[in-house]
C-alpha cells in the first residue's frame, strides 16, 4: 500500500513537471530555433525593424502511435532563402542540443513507465538516457521552412532483409520516412562513393544479392574488381556473371564487350522501330559493376567506353554501378556524372569531394557511422544503408553457382592464359536472336 502510494505521488510529480516544461517554462525547441537563427544573422531589416522567422505551427511526428519528435513550420522573412538555413544546419542542431539545467521529459516518456516497485530505477534510467540523447534535425521547404526535430538519432544499424523489394528495385537504406529505394528502370545508373570501410562495398554487395533474389533469370553482370579481386570473388562462379576482371587490361576487354553488345542491341532496336529494351519487351538487364573506378582514371580507352555506356546504355538494357573512394573530376568524368541521376555517398573528408558526387556539400558532415550515407536523385536523404552478412550472401549466391566438369575447368584455364574471362560476353543476345 505504501509503495503504491509513493509511486503514484512520484508519477504525479513527474506528470506535473512534464506539463510545466511543455507549457514553455522549460526547454522549448521552437523558441530556441528562433534565437539560434537570430544569433546567426538569419534575419532581415525592414522598415527599421529586425524580422526573424515566424512560427506558424507545431506538429507531432509519429511512428505508428509513438511520438518521435516535432515539426516546426516557420515563415521565412523576405530576402532570405532556404539555402541560408541549410548552410546553418549544424548551428541549429548543435544549439538545440545545448545542455540546459532542465531535462525534457514528455508525456509519451511517462506513459512507458510502470507503476511498480521498479519505478524509481526506471525513472533514473530515463533521466540518464535523456541527459545523453542527441536530437537530430531535418530541414525542408515547400513555401514555408519546416524543421523536423527528432528526439533520438537515426538508427546506427539496419540489417539486410530478403523480400523488401521486387523487380529492378533495390533498397538504398532506411530513414525516418521508411525505406528508400533505387529503381534501376527509372534511374539506370548510380555513382557510389565514400571513404573506405564506411559501407560502400557492402551496399554494392546488398544490391547484387537483391538482384539475384528478385531477377535470378534476367539479371546478368560484368564485375570489375580492381581492389585485388577480393570483393567480388564470391560471385565469380555464378551463372549470371558474364565477365569478371581484376586489372585494368581485363576491365578494358570487359567494357569493350559490353559496348559491342550495346551497339548490336541498339541496331536491333532501330531496325524493329523500338526506342528501348523495355518497349521491345526484353526481360534481361546487364549490370556493369565497378569497384574502385579510380584505378581506371588514367586509361583513356576505359574512360571512353564508360562514357559510351553512361550515355547510351539505358536504352539498351545496360546498367552502371560506378563506385570509388576517390571522387574527383578526374575519377568521375562529367559525362558519366551527368548520366548517373542516382548518387549514394558515404562519409568523405572534404566538401570538395562531396560536391563532386552530390553537387553539394554534406557527405563531409556525416557522422562517422558505418553504413550512414546521403542518397540523391531529385532530393537528398540521409539513410542508414542495409548491412548484409557473409552468411546471408553465401545463402543467396549458393543456388546460382555453376557446377563445372574438369573439361570445363581446363577450358577456362586456357582462356585465362589469354588474358580474358572464362565466360562469353553474351549479355542479351540470346533473347533477341543476335549473334
Amino acid at each position: 500500500m505504501i509503495v503504491e502510494l509513493a509511486t503514484s505521488v512520484i508519477a504525479g510529480g513527474l506528470m506535473g513537471f512534464s506539463y510545466y516544461q511543455q507549457k514553455g517554462n522549460g526547454s522549448d525547441d521552437a523558441k530556441k530555433i528562433q534565437r539560434i537563427c537570430q544569433n546567426n544573422s538569419l534575419t532581415v531589416k525592414e522598415d527599421g525593424k529586425i524580422k526573424n522567422i515566424q512560427l506558424l505551427r507545431k506538429t507531432k511526428i509519429k511512428d505508428d502511435e509513438c511520438v518521435i519528435g516535432k515539426e516546426y513550420a516557420y515563415r521565412i522573412p523576405l530576402g532570405l532563402s532556404f539555402k541560408d538555413f541549410e548552410d546553418k544546419r549544424e548551428y541549429i542542431q548543435d544549439g538545440i542540443n545545448n545542455k540546459q539545467t532542465s531535462i525534457p521529459i514528455s508525456f509519451e516518456d511517462l506513459k512507458k513507465l510502470k507503476l511498480d516497485r521498479k519505478l524509481l530505477k526506471n525513472i533514473k534510467s530515463l533521466l540518464n538516457q535523456k541527459k545523453t540523447v542527441r536530437k537530430e534535425i531535418e530541414l525542408s521547404y515547400d513555401g514555408v521552412l519546416k524543421i523536423r526535430v527528432y528526439d533520438e538519432p537515426l538508427t546506427k544499424k539496419y540489417d539486410y532483409e530478403k523480400g523488401l523489394t521486387s523487380g529492378w528495385i533495390v533498397p538504398v537504406g532506411k530513414n525516418r520516412k521508411g525505406l528508400i529505394v533505387h529503381d534501376f528502370e527509372k534511374k539506370a545508373h548510380i555513382i557510389v562513393a565514400g571513404t573506405t570501410d564506411f559501407g560502400k562495398s557492402n551496399w554494392v554487395n546488398s544490391t547484387i544479392n537483391t538482384l539475384l533474389l528478385n531477377k535470378p533469370e534476367d539479371a546478368t553482370f560484368t564485375l570489375i574488381d580492381l581492389k585485388g579481386g577480393l570483393e567480388f570473388n564470391r560471385y565469380r562462379q555464378i551463372k549470371q556473371v558474364k565477365s569478371y576482371a581484376t586489372n585494368v587490361e581485363e576491365a578494358k576487354e570487359a567494357l569493350q564487350a559490353s559496348v559491342d553488345q550495346m551497339d548490336k542491341i541498339t541496331s536491333h532496336l532501330l531496325e524493329k522501330g523500338y526506342s528501348n529494351v523495355k518497349e521491345a519487351g526484353f526481360k534481361e538487364r546487364h549490370f556493369i559493376v565497378i569497384d574502385e573506378a579510380a584505378d581506371m582514371a588514367d586509361n583513356k580507352e576505359c574512360q571512353e567506353l564508360l562514357k559510351d555506356i553512361a550515355r547510351k546504355g539505358r536504352a539498351s538494357g545496360l546498367r552502371l554501378v560506378y563506385t570509388t573512394q576517390y571522387p574527383t573530376a578526374e575519377t568521375i568524368s562529367s559525362q558519366v556524372k551527368r548520366n548517373c541521376i542516382g548518387r549514394l555517398c558515404f562519409v568523405l573528408d572534404t566538401v570538395t569531394a562531396s560536391t563532386v558526387v552530390l553537387d553539394q556539400g554534406g557527405a563531409e558532415k556525416l557522422p562517422p557511422i558505418q553504413g550512414r550515407a546521403l542518397y540523391k536523385d531529385l532530393g537528398l536523404n540521409e539513410v542508414q544503408t542495409p548491412y548484409i552478412s557473409s552468411e546471408m550472401m553465401n545463402e543467396i549466391i549458393g543456388p546460382n553457382i555453376n557446377i563445372r566438369t574438369r573439361k570445363d575447368d581446363q577450358t577456362n584455364e586456357d582462356d585465362d592464359h589469354k588474358g580474358t574471362t572464362a565466360r562469353k560476353h553474351t549479355l542479351i543476345t540470346e533473347e533477341i536472336g543476335l549473334s
